[in-house]
This record gives structure tokens, sequence and C-alpha cells, in this order.
């Protein structure tokens, strides 16, 4: 009798329903775990350990974009692993790149909203990393909470809108001191972060992380390196540290990653103020 009355309990306590969403990365489950209450399990199909630019998925992983009740990635442009599994679905999937006026980056570090323009629809020459971009990211929570509204948050997704648009204007404020500051990083996955903090371009080492800098190219780095002044470094995981620590010794290095790995507990907005502050720190002038 006391074990169907537990049993009772349990079933009474658990919620009636749940429903599971599934991120391609981090940075968008930090995104969606602050839209939804306790009853919608969100998953990050990219794991730690993955490569992001090299990704192969395993069957595990391609149950899971199967049987997800809400799929949410960034696009075939930028995901093409994922393409095929997320055609098969007969289920909701949202890609960030299908919305209207996201904001896109070429390999040159142009920004280009909407699209309508020609030259943000040439792929190959496209910055994945748009969840780094506060405008994309709230162009994204609309487009989630109208895919899956059931679930959500009380006041949802525009709360969180508010507190991103103010979060951004907030670090822009810190780091408005520091625009004219030179910084070394080895490829470039910040600028939809950095450019509307106003703040410098990069040394960029390489334009591809597999891809290091030949003997000319790195003599030509090193002396723009000492020619601007250059001590922060902002170095992602997968940068070749070694060929940093050459380039420029007496840097400040400032570990960050932009994939969120390494702040798993963090929700977007936290995360977004852990990288400000990583840059606020880096570019600093010494005393």
């Amino acid at each position: 009798m006391r074990r169907l009355w537990l049993t009772s309990l349990l079933l009474l306590c658990s919620p009636a329903w749940s429903q599971t969403i599934v991120a391609s990365v981090e940075p968008l489950s930090k995104l969606i775990r602050s839209l939804y209450g306790p009853e919608v399990e969100v998953v990050t199909l990219m794991q730690a350990n993955q490569n992001p630019h090299q990704l192969a998925l395993s069957p595990r992983q391609a149950m899971l974009v199967k049987q997800a009740d809400l799929m949410v990635w960034l696009g075939a442009a930028v995901e093409a692993p994922l393409a095929p599994l997320v055609a098969r679905r007969d289920r909701p999937a949202v890609a960030l790149l299908d919305l209207p006026d996201v904001v896109r980056r070429d390999g040159g570090g142009h920004d280009h909203e909407g699209h309508g323009d020609d030259h943000a629809q040439d792929n190959a020459y496209l910055d994945p990393h748009l969840w780094l971009s506060v405008a994309n990211m709230i162009l994204l929570s609309d487009a989630i909470a109208a895919a899956m509204p059931t679930g959500l948050a009380d006041l949802q997704p525009a709360q969180w809108q508010e507190q991103a648009r103010q979060r951004q204007q907030n670090l822009r404020d810190r780091v408005a001191s520091f625009a004219a500051v030179p910084w070394l990083t080895y490829h470039h996955p910040w600028g939809y972060l950095t450019d509307p903090l106003g703040l410098a371009e990069p040394v960029v080492v390489s334009q591809q992380l597999d891809a290091g800098p030949g003997s000319r190219r790195f003599v030509a780095l090193a002396a723009e390196i000492r020619e601007r002044g250059v001590q922060c470094m902002v170095r992602e995981p997968e940068a070749r540290t070694a060929m940093l620590q050459r380039l420029c010794a007496g840097c400040r290095v400032e570990a960050l990653d932009p994939l969120g790995r390494d702040q798993p507990a963090l929700s977007y907005l936290d995360w977004l103020d852990h990288l400000g502050s990583g840059f606020e720190r880096c570019l600093q002038e010494r005393k």
C-alpha cells in the first residue's frame, strides 16, 4: 500500500508532458534554457570534445536530430553535416540563417543584414559564429518561441530580449575606453561580438584554424604586432598556442571559447558578460 502511495505521489508531482529541444551548438542551448521552464529538456548536439570545424556525427547524435520535438541550428551553409538529417525530419526546425534580417559576416570581417545582399549569400566566405551577435540571438528567440510556444517561461521571450539589449549596452560602456587598443587572435571568431562593442579589428594570424602562416606571413605578422604595440592575445581552444607565443611573447593571454564549452553552467547573457570581462582584462593598459 505504501509503495502504491509513493508511486501515485511521484506521478502527481512529475510534469504531465515533456518536450525536447536539440540545439546544434552550446550557445544556442544557453539561449533556449533561458526561455523555457523545467518541463522542456534542452540538449546540445555537438559535444565538448568534438571539433566544430570538422564535425562528424555519431548514430546517437543523428537519432537526437530525428527525435527532437524542435531542432534549432545555424543552417546548411555552416552546418552541412546536419542538413540531410534536418531535411528528413517530420517535426519543426529553426535555422538561424533562414531568418530575415540576420546579421552575417564574411571572412573579410564585413557585416551584412538580411537576404537582399548578394555578397552575403556567398557561403564560402561566411563567418559561422553567428551566435555571438546579440541581434541574431534576439531574432532567434522570437523564431524559437513561435515554433514551440508550449513550455515558455513567463514573459518570454520579451523579457530575455530586453535583458539582452541592456547587457550589450553595459558591455559597450565598459569597453568604450579600449576601442583603439590593438589585440591578437589566431583566427577571428569574435567579430559578431566585438564589432557592435566598437573594438578595433585584431591582428589575425590565419583565416582558418587548420592553416598556419607561411614564413613570409609570420615575419610580416611579427612586424605588425611590434608596430601596433599589441599586448593582448585572445586565445581560442583550437588555436596554435606555441605559434602565438612566438609571435607575441609578452602578450597578456586571455583564454576564451567562442562556443562556450568551458562555461556550460552559464546562461547566454552571463556567458556574454564572461566574454566581455575577458576582453576587458586583456585590453586594459599595463601599469
